[in-house]
């Protein structure tokens, strides 16, 4: 995981790597505690993650909450990837806010390819 911390825009960027399945979710978790935002806002970027399991979900579901109980404000940028996948599969965007849904619009703007076709 990378981690960029923006003192000026009061921003930390999390950016996550290729994996985010139970494997790699104890590892990450440390990481991600050694890296608690100083700030107000945590961005996530997961664009470039290509697997997740229920245990990626999990965690990313700790995380909103956490910062929920933190008063940080949380944005995920998840893409077109695997997490979208797994949210779409689980219906679980409304489990996450605001931000996701704003994400999953951008998405959907884009032009995502009909059901029907």
């Amino acid at each position: 995981m990378d981690v960029r911390v923006d003192a000026n825009a009061d921003l930390t960027t999390w950016n996550l790597e290729s994996g985010l399945t139970i494997y790699e979710v104890r590892d990450l978790h440390e990481n991600a505690m050694n890296a608690l935002p100083k700030t107000r806002r945590l961005v996530i970027n997961g664009e470039s993650i290509e697997e997740i399991d229920t245990a990626g979900l999990q965690w990313i579901l700790a995380i909103q909450r956490w910062t929920k109980e933190q008063d940080i404000d949380l944005l995920l940028e998840l893409g077109d990837g695997a997490v979208m996948q797994l949210l779409d599969l689980f219906h679980a965007h409304g489990l996450l806010g605001l931000p996701a849904i704003l994400v999953a619009s951008k998405r959907d703007a884009k032009g995502a390819p009909d059901a029907d076709e």
